[in-house]
């Protein structure tokens, strides 16, 4: 997740809160770089979006560019939409959650800001990015190597599964005794299982802080008062 894109996120929020005028945050943005990515567009609007313009970006919309672009689109859910020389992709609802020029980009959120840089506009790329438009086996491979979430889920499951004090509240649920009664077993079974829960919540919070925060400008959308969101 591209940490350009949360530093301007929190930028752009702090402004807000401060009741700076979204023309004013437009024209002052600063840049956020993080390793080959910039984040230095502020585009307001019902769902705002941030971005990357520079010498760097560089895109050739013609009929095989649009066609890739549906293409990457539809493997996230969203549609596409060319008027004139800018592309839109936009979500169930119809928002537009990404906007794509020959020489800019910007998006509703750091996944995918991250991810049409990589995949679309050759920016820094990956091995999944760069499979990920192909077809057959290996895009399959690289889409599910890409799903952060999927990966997430699995991990959180192999740990669960293999999570010591899990088959000790287990063992204690399925053991009959002769000298304490069943709630005595009982009451350790369940606080070994929430130690397991707890374990595993503790990983995924130090090693996948990214799943804790929002990445999305929705949040600019929320009313601001001192500061805070509205309750």
């Amino acid at each position: 997740m591209s940490e350009a894109f949360i530093k301007a996120l929190n930028h752009v929020r702090d402004q807000k809160s401060k009741g700076v005028a979204d023309a004013v945050i437009q024209s002052k943005m600063p840049e956020f770089r993080d390793g080959a990515f910039t984040v230095n567009l502020y585009i307001p609007g019902h769902q705002a979006l941030l971005g990357m313009s520079g010498k760097n970006v560089q895109l050739s919309v013609n009929r095989d560019t649009l066609r890739l672009i549906e293409k990457f689109g539809k493997r996230r859910g969203l549609t596409m939409e060319v008027v004139g020389d800018d592309v839109f992709l936009l979500d169930k609802e119809g928002r537009r959650v990404a906007w794509l020029r020959a020489n800019s980009f910007a998006t509703a959120s750091a996944r995918l800001f991250e991810e049409v840089g990589r995949t679309l506009y050759n920016i820094s790329p990956t091995l999944q990015s760069q499979l990920e438009l192909a077809d057959g086996w290996q895009a399959s491979i690289a889409r599910i190597l890409a799903d952060t979430e999927l990966l997430v889920k699995i991990i959180v499951a192999i740990f669960f599964i293999l999570s010591p004090t899990l088959w000790v509240g287990i063992s204690l649920f399925l053991t009959e005794s002769i000298f304490f009664p069943r709630w005595a077993l009982v009451i350790p079974g369940v606080l070994a299982v929430l130690a397991a829960i707890y374990l595993i919540r503790l990983y995924l919070r130090e090693n996948y802080p990214e799943l804790g925060r929002s990445d999305d400008t929705s949040i600019l959308a929320a009313p601001l008062v001192g500061g805070r969101e509205k309750e």
